[in-house]
């Protein structure tokens, strides 16, 4: 059980490291384009994100999960998190700022904390859960 916890908790530390790097390759790569391209914000930010999420996906299969099988076995789960996770994390901003009135500092604080941790929840036990894992996670009635 121990070992379990100890594992779990240095993917948590690539998963973050991994995420971290692949918010500079966003900000950096948008702000890129801006400066040296002439793009407009949004069509840079547009370039970050596609930016980080090939980092993202690449560094969370080869090194957060190290997930067995060909980078085309995940790609479809992880868009599709990615997506949802862009849509609650607006969605969240957008109930938060215009309907219950609250500022949107502490509602965005709020989601740098909460969306990481769903996103690796979200990645671990659907995006690259190994096939063996399943049986894994499910408690066992002779422990």
């Amino acid at each position: 059980m121990r070992e379990h916890l100890l594992q779990e908790f240095w993917r948590l530390v690539r998963f973050s490291a991994v995420g971290g790097i692949a918010t500079l390759v966003h900000i950096g790569l948008a702000m890129a384009c801006v400066a040296y391209l002439g793009l407009s914000p949004i069509a840079a930010t547009t370039v970050g994100f596609l930016g980080a999420f090939a980092f993202s996906y690449v560094g969370h299969f080869k090194f957060t999960f190290m997930a067995p099988g060909r980078y085309r076995d995940y790609i479809a789960k992880f868009a599709i998190s990615s997506l949802a996770s862009y849509v609650v994390s607006t969605g969240s901003v957008w109930l938060a700022t215009s309907v219950l009135g609250i500022d949107y500092r502490p509602a965005m604080l709020a989601l740098a904390v909460i969306v990481p941790l769903c996103n690796y929840v979200v990645n671990r036990f659907w995006v690259f859960l190994h096939p063996g894992e399943a049986r894994l996670a499910e408690p066992q009635a002779n422990r």
